[in-house]
């Protein structure tokens, strides 16, 4: 139920945000001639969003299933090629993620770094909006603060090989900037042996088999 509620919310977010942008952007008389050509003119792509999490899982059980939301941040740039594909890369980490362990008294986040192939389609006469899907790897990374025998507390980190598969629409005002809503996946590998200390083998406990949904909003600029 909480996962459909942050869907239905992301959708209603992604549409309002493309129906302003996409009103104020119609051409004032239909003799107004198009002063870009999406199809045909290569451009960069960035943007800053922020958003929450859901539906998050994982191999250990500090991680329970369907844990609850978290909020999230990052920025993508990418290059499409004639508007429709090129590369992308993607960055976000999500804080306050929830983790059940008597051991670890909060500050528990996720970063990921992620190197896309990136597909659009622009449509209007201006390609004001832009659909889009985009995927790939890169690694995720647990950071936790670990509660250590003497009372303290120590920042510890692990990186492991990840995905992530995901889409949504732009909307611009022109060629420069515009509004994004996205809706993305990411899934961690599973670790099998676990290594060093006792706040490193929990750390890595966090990342092995993680997996979670992000819905997201921000602003994006094409040149």
């Amino acid at each position: 139920m909480r996962s459909a509620q942050y869907l239905f919310a992301a959708a209603v977010l992604t549409f309002a945000l493309t129906g302003t942008a996409a009103a104020q952007t119609q051409p004032p008389t239909a003799t107004t001639q198009s002063t870009y050509a999406p199809a045909t003119i290569s451009h960069w792509l960035a943007s800053g969003f922020l958003g929450g999490g859901f539906s998050t899982s994982g191999d250990s059980a500090v991680i329970p299933d369907n844990a609850s939301g978290n909020f999230t941040w990052g920025a993508q740039v990418g290059y499409l090629w004639r508007g429709y594909v090129g590369p992308e890369f993607l960055f976000n980490t999500s804080r306050n993620i929830d983790v059940q362990s008597a051991f670890i008294p909060g500050n528990t986040r996720v970063l990921s770094y992620m190197a896309n192939a990136i597909g659009a389609y622009p449509v209007m006469a201006n390609g004001q909006l832009v659909p889009y899907a985009s995927g790939g790897f890169g690694s995720i990374q647990a950071h936790a603060d670990v509660l250590n025998t003497n009372g303290t507390t120590s920042g510890n980190q692990n990186a492991v090989f990840g995905s992530n598969i995901g889409g949504g629409v732009m909307a611009f005002a022109g060629r420069g900037f515009g509004v994004r809503g996205d809706i993305r996946y990411y899934h961690a590998s599973t670790q099998h042996d676990f290594a060093g200390t006792f706040a490193d083998q929990l750390t890595q406990e966090i990342a092995s088999g993680l997996s979670f949904w992000q819905a997201t909003g921000g602003i994006s600029y094409r040149w």
